[in-house]
């Protein structure tokens, strides 16, 4: 007789058969044995099919008790799993094409950068619910309805309107996405070598008092206007760099804040106005 899937949604300490803890158990342990990059996302991808046909065998006929109780899975532990899989097919198709020399390496991994920040964008309205941790809509996204899913790319538990949501399976691809987003940074980083300032305790007292995002806004306005070696630097270089500068660190969420600043409906490039408007007035008042 096969056993009975019982995945776990509420009780964190009932000693129930852990469904998602076992998961992740043994997702870890494959990670951990399994250091070629490549070998361990094929060994992925087959091991979490499988738990995805068994999820979807189990989702077929389970009746969640309440809404909240759906909402939950679909919005909590559904898409940590499927941004997995995700991930790694991801991750195969970026290193299995991955060319030869450093330059095309660095223009490849920062192409796949681009992607994820177009995704984001293509999305927005969705990512910035998501990035909010925003819950009033959570019916409309988390809650199964009756229509056809249009991605062409996902297996059954994501496509069957049984199994999945309108909006399930894009929180997974945003999940994925975040985690490759490290991946990709941390491949960029070995590529070009961690950029060091001389005599750094020169700048110990100096402190960003502005918030991150406004240096973010700062940062892009100077490299895309290549006021920083004719704008032939990337800007997480400049990042680390200002980081060390003013005693703050920034180089890790930079591409996630600038998609922030992008997603703005009105003033997207509210700091960089607000200091131009100040040093008007200045100069105005000097010359008064």
């Amino acid at each position: 007789m096969e056993k009975e899937v019982k995945p776990f949604l509420y009780a964190m300490n009932n000693n129930d058969f852990n469904y998602f803890y076992e998961f992740e158990s043994k997702y870890e342990e494959i990670k951990s044995t399994t250091p070629d990059i490549l070998a361990c996302s094929f060994k992925m991808i087959a091991f979490i099919e499988e738990k995805l046909k068994e999820l979807g065998k189990w989702l077929k006929n389970h009746i969640f008790k309440t809404v909240q109780e759906e909402i939950q899975f679909f919005k909590e532990l559904k898409p940590k799993m499927v941004s997995k899989i995700i991930y790694h097919q991801f991750l195969i198709k970026i290193e299995s094409s991955l060319p030869p020399t450093k330059k095309k390496k660095i223009k490849h991994y920062e192409k796949e950068l681009v992607k994820i920040y177009d995704f984001g964008m293509n999305h927005k309205d969705f990512y910035a619910y998501y990035r909010s941790k925003g819950t009033y809509k959570d019916e409309e996204y988390f809650v199964r309805r009756q229509y056809k899913n249009l991605w062409d790319n996902c297996a059954h538990i994501i496509s069957d309107s049984k199994l999945c949501t309108s909006h399930d399976f894009i929180l997974a691809t945003f999940m994925a996405n975040e985690i490759l987003e490290g991946y990709l940074e941390k491949r960029l980083e070995e590529l070009k070598g961690n950029p060091t300032i001389t005599n750094s305790l020169l700048y110990n007292n100096l402190k960003w008092t502005a918030s991150k995002v406004d240096l973010v806004e700062l940062i892009y306005a100077l490299q895309l206007s290549g006021a920083i070696n004719s704008g032939n630097c990337d800007v997480k270089e400049i990042a680390t760099n200002f980081g060390k500068m003013f005693n703050i660190e920034i180089e890790d969420n930079i591409y996630r804040a600038f998609i922030d600043i992008k997603a703005r409906k009105t003033n997207q490039t509210k700091f960089l106005r607000t200091i131009t408007e100040k040093l008007n007035r200045k100069m105005s008042e000097d010359d008064s």
